[in-house]
């Protein structure tokens, strides 16, 4: 999870990571598992975005299936893509509303359905690398970010890698994540590590590089962003120096020494090799036939735009 105050660069790093900025220069590398990233990474990823943008006019079935007809890998039957859609709607808890039409906020599916759509369409995607999301919890209430989350937490636990942004979480939810990435202004780390259980581990952290004392009857979430916002001490200057951060670098140190010991054992494979390494799932044919499928549909749907087309037509003839 990475976390921080407005304007900390939370959602331009998930970005990033996630390798969807069209405007800047990133430097550096990005390496999953101590390797570099292949070409079909951007696929096998899901990315819930904190706008919940969908087409209106379809359904939320429909919205699932367009997304697992295209995304996952060509050889899967629609068979089996549909029946994987099918377990999606169940584990999201959609069914009371699977053939409801999304509809435009305020007329349609309510901010909840909305959030709960946006990561069924990553999830009916089968992302088998990691799934990013940009603040889920917004503009839910409080038993709706709950649920979302302990949904999310439930995917972590059967093993699927999760990188989240969020803004000030309630202490429960808090609990729900492992690791912790504090950003400040500007961007810089204030602290990457182990959360803890109730949150002990980055409360003693804290407390222990000059912050004052937690009170057990806050939220350590807001807690945490109070003394590294507020107070005077330069919170990325004392973690570049702090033993948690020398021992953060040693591990990622031992983690790349050791794959590229691995890789010099196992020959890797090729980015033409196997359906994880292309950058589309189907081909160019496939994908102009499902979509313009959908476009038509959408128009199909919206008689007041053919009906305005037909007499912008006549108009002008005449």
């Amino acid at each position: 999870m990475a976390q921080g105050a407005s304007g900390a660069g939370k959602t331009t790093l998930l970005n990033a990571l996630a390798k969807q900025l069209s405007t800047g220069v990133v430097t550096g590398d990005i390496l999953l598992d101590g390797q570099s990233l292949t070409l079909g990474f951007e696929r096998n990823c899901g990315y819930v975005r904190q706008q919940d943008l969908h087409v209106e006019t379809t359904t939320v079935r429909e919205a699932l299936q367009f997304s697992a007809l295209l995304r996952q890998p060509r050889n899967v039957s629609k068979e089996e893509k549909f029946h994987f859609v099918e377990n999606i709607i169940n584990a999201l808890n959609m069914y009371d509303f699977a053939d409801a039409v999304v509809g435009v906020p305020g007329r349609g599916l309510n901010t909840r359905q909305r959030k709960l759509l946006s990561i069924g369409v990553e999830l009916a995607a089968k992302p088998s690398v990691l799934l990013f999301l940009d603040e889920p919890t917004t503009g839910l209430d409080s038993q709706s970010a709950y649920s979302v989350i302990t949904f999310l937490r439930l995917l972590a636990n059967a093993g699927m890698s999760i990188l989240c942004t969020i803004h000030q979480p309630s202490a429960v939810i808090f609990q729900q994540f492992d690791r912790l990435l504090l950003l400040t202004k500007g961007g810089r780390t204030a602290y990457f590590g182990d959360i803890g259980k109730h949150s002990q581990t980055l409360i003693q952290y804290l407390e222990r590089n000059g912050a004052r004392k937690y009170n057990s009857k806050e939220n350590p979430a807001e807690y945490m962003i109070e003394v590294t916002s507020e107070s005077s001490d330069d919170w990325p200057n004392i973690w570049q120096f702090s033993t948690e951060a020398e021992k953060c670098t040693e591990q990622l140190n031992h983690l790349k020494l050791h794959v590229q010991e691995a890789s010099e054992e196992v020959k890797p494979l090729d980015n033409s090799e196997g359906a994880e390494y292309r950058e589309y799932a189907l081909p160019f044919y496939q994908q102009l036939y499902y979509v313009s499928f959908r476009v038509f549909q959408q128009y199909w749907r919206s008689p007041e735009y053919i009906w305005a087309k037909i007499l912008l037509a006549c108009v002008s003839s005449l």
